[in-house]
């Protein structure tokens, strides 16, 4: 053996020694450490332990669950706040709860005997008190794997006993214990903070009909406040318990100006100025997105704002709420229409302006259709501007082209569109433009004209013709309040999403959280609480868009618009 192979021989250990010490180091610093709320976060959100092992455990005495099925967010929700299904109540397990003896709090427990329909065991047990001294890290341990509270009571046999190591139950109790800590903010011992989001290019008749709407509510509702704190027969019992709720509603109106690149900075500044509780809606002419990711950076509920470009994606994050997917909601109804209508198999064409209002609903059109459309059946041409957009209309008309549907985005450009067709009309049969288009072609053209029925469109309202109690109280809660209708679908809308929110912000009892207002809203944005906007408006745990379909229309000079089809929901 030669001098450099003895020394190889020497040096081998070291490097071997060497290279377990770096690749140990860097697993550590890899790992989070025992007692690591992340770490928790993913037992209690996905069912998932430090090393991405699923969680296990053991529910209705026998049935093994295990990884997301297993996960504590099922039943106690984001919030801790627990929740109610079946006859079954999941109590709440936030820090301040779990490390405190138990108290018989009737306004945890007055939503559940009130206001939600049960069996008559599960108010029994409502009622009953069975307290309990606080947790510790051991007792809460216990309690998670065999099911026993501080106090020796057993847990229903449907609370999940779970198989944790040492090191995932520290984690896990890391986690509890930083669960709806204290009152997110926004809130002081007077008042809950609120806003309204508006750029500067919303035109001033929608800005101030959305406005007069939201500060006649929040006067409407401050002025019940004073009356009942006033009133000398208000009950000194149900004012102790329930004093929590008794706070007015303040309205920060915050208007975004410019770009929508420059929005989340300047939501930043009014958010530092003064935290809100949650987004009162708005009116938005452009892209949600940007407010989207603010709102799900800071945690903060931003409900039902009036957009065609809302941030369409699905996450736990998900902070906004709205009533539809705008314009992409409005691309898959026609690509359902047309593929229901597709026999025999036909030409479709479909120009969308360069800028999002026509490429978002354009991209989604084609997607949408790419599982039903053969090859060369659809074509795609995106136009800068209303001057290349009539070159293009007129290139199919000097070429004679056999297009069946010729369906239109139009961007901003609704108008200019619209009378370029009218003055050279394409031979098309059927030519399809979003709702944005609806009200300028009411202005053009009526259902006289021989070509009317040619133009058909896509709606995601209710029809006119459709009867809803409740906007006769709309209406009346209107006139009693001395605000005009001028905007009736965005002013019904705006009433919907703050009936919804007083509902919620009642419902929290106290608990002012904003995960447990998101919990409440998803579970009672219900069809008792429409006002006529939609056929149907319905959430549902993590669903973040309340009407689902839409109509194809045509104009009617009899009732304004007549659908073509019935309830599409792509």
């Amino acid at each position: 053996m030669n001098t450099y192979s003895r020394f190889a021989v020497l040096l081998l250990p070291l490097i071997v020694l060497t290279c377990n010490i770096l690749c140990t180091t860097a697993y550590a610093e890899k790992d989070p450490p025992i007692g690591s709320i992340e770490a928790g976060r993913s037992i209690y959100m996905e069912g998932k332990s430090i090393d991405h092992r699923l969680i296990e455990a053991i529910t209705s005495r026998d049935v093994a669950i295990s990884g997301s099925g297993a996960a504590c967010v099922n039943c106690h929700r984001p919030s801790g706040m627990g929740s109610s299904e079946g006859g079954k109540y999941a109590l709440p397990i936030t820090s301040q709860i779990l490390f405190t003896p138990r108290e018989l709090n009737r306004n945890r427990i007055f939503s559940k005997l009130f206001h939600e329909i049960r069996p008559s065991e599960f108010s029994t047990r409502m009622r009953q008190a069975r307290m309990r001294p606080a947790y510790n890290d051991d007792t809460l341990a216990t309690a998670i794997r065999d099911g026993i509270d501080p106090s020796g009571h057993s847990f229903d046999p449907i609370m999940p006993r779970y198989a944790l190591s040492d090191d995932d139950m520290a984690n896990l109790i890391s986690y509890l214990k930083s669960l709806s800590v204290k009152h997110d903010a926004g809130v002081d011992s007077e008042t809950v903070h609120f806003a309204t989001i508006i750029n500067d290019s919303v035109d001033m008749p929608t800005r101030d009909a959305l406005l007069r709407t939201i500060q006649g509510y929040f006067e409407r509702f401050n002025l019940s406040i004073i009356n009942d704190r006033s009133r000398g027969n208000f009950s000194p019992n149900y004012h102790s318990d329930f004093v929590e709720t008794y706070r007015y509603w303040k309205l920060h109106i915050w208007t975004l100006h410019g770009s929508p690149d420059t929005w989340p900075e300047q939501l930043k500044e009014f958010y530092s100025e003064q935290p809100v509780f949650a987004v009162a809606g708005g009116s938005i002419d452009g892209p949600w997105t940007p407010i989207a990711q603010f709102c799900d950076k800071e945690r903060i509920p931003c409900l039902f704002p009036s957009t065609e470009l809302p941030k369409t994606y699905s996450s736990e994050n998900a902070y906004s709420f709205y009533f539809t997917r705008g314009l992409e909601q409005e691309a898959e109804v026609i690509a359902a229409y047309l593929e229901k209508n597709n026999l025999p198999p036909q030409k479709i064409v479909q120009i969308s302006f360069a800028d999002p209002f026509g490429e978002v609903p354009a991209n989604a059109f084609t997607q949408a259709t790419n599982r039903w459309v053969s090859n060369g059946q659809l074509e795609s041409i995106l136009v800068s501007d209303s001057s290349a957009f009539r070159k293009q209309i007129a290139e199919i008309n000097a070429h004679g082209r056999k297009i069946d549907t010729l369906v239109i985005w139009p961007g901003r450009r609704a108008s200019d569109t619209l009378t370029a067709l009218l003055k050279d009309l394409p031979s098309s049969s059927t030519i399809i433009l979003p709702s944005r288009a609806l009200n300028e072609w009411r202005k053009l053209k009526t259902q006289e004209d021989s070509e009317s029925n040619r133009f058909v469109f896509s709606y995601l309202n209710e029809l006119p013709t459709t009867y809803h109690s409740r906007a006769f109280v709309v209406h009346a809660w209107m006139r009693s309040n001395h605000i005009e209708v001028t905007h009736q679908t965005l002013q019904f809308q705006t009433y919907y999403m703050l009936t919804l929110l007083d509902y919620g912000m009642r419902n929290l009892r106290g608990d002012f959280y904003r995960d447990y207002l998101i919990e409440i809203i998803e579970n009672e944005a219900e069809s008792n609480l429409n006002n006529g906007t939609h056929p149907v408006l319905g959430l549902g745990p993590s669903q973040r868009f309340a009407s689902k379909g839409g109509y194809i229309v045509v104009l009617d000079n009899k009732t304004g618009i007549r659908a073509v089809s019935e309830w599409i929901i792509p």
